[in-house]
């Protein structure tokens, strides 16, 4: 049990380092902003959507998304909408030069979370990054497969991926007032660039699905 643990540790947390996926840009671009209670909240979220994800993997779930194809381009289709709603948010942000961290209501937090948790729910691709991650870990031998295993792996997973983005958030809070704030305004915005342009590859996923 503590090894599937560890072993979920060490793939959410290392599988979480690259700042490329939506979720990743949205905890970066919450620390930029001095929102790091609600970067914390929106990676708490996501990493429980993620750790369902990495739980189903183990039982072979990948069988049940091939069954009802259309579940996945349904679900890009819904990121499609959040990702570009957020993209021109950040994107049209009023700059603030002097921006602090600001004190997070209880409806933040749950907005923050909830966004998390949706965004990452809506990613069913997942259960496919997932089921590889568990196809490596299988060939490796280092643990022995059983339905038990299934919880303490997606437990140790969940802990992984909020542990770096909390890092992330820590390294941000101790160091962004060295940057300029018109160079963290320019990030942020290209971050917002970013998350519109995923949500459009998103938006192609579903009308191809359309179009056949």
């Amino acid at each position: 049990m503590f090894t599937a643990f560890i072993l979920g540790y060490i793939f959410g947390f290392f599988g979480s380092v690259p700042i490329a996926g939506p979720i990743s840009i949205l905890v970066f671009s919450r620390g930029l902003e001095g929102q790091f209670r609600n970067g914390v909240y929106l990676a708490v979220g996501a990493a429980i959507a993620e750790a369902c994800y990495a739980y189903l993997a183990f039982w072979g779930f990948s069988e049940f998304l091939v069954r009802y194809a259309w579940i996945d381009p349904l679900s890009k289709a819904s990121a499609a909408v959040i990702l570009l709603f957020l993209g021109v948010k950040l994107f049209a942000r009023p700059s603030n030069r002097s921006e602090v961290s600001r004190p997070v209501s209880s409806n933040g937090r749950k907005r923050s979370f909830f966004l998390g948790f949706t965004l990452t729910a809506l990613n069913p691709t997942l259960i496919a990054t997932w089921t590889a991650a568990v196809a490596i870990l299988y060939s490796t031998e280092i643990l022995s497969f059983s339905p038990a295993r299934a919880l303490p792996f997606s437990v140790g997973t969940c802990i992984g991926i909020a542990g770096w983005f909390c890092l992330l958030l820590f390294i941000l809070a101790r160091y962004k007032s060295r940057f300029n704030p018109s160079t963290l305004d320019k990030v942020v915005r290209a971050m917002g660039v970013g998350l519109a342009i995923l949500g459009l590859v998103f938006a192609s996923t579903f009308a191809r699905y359309l179009m056949r």
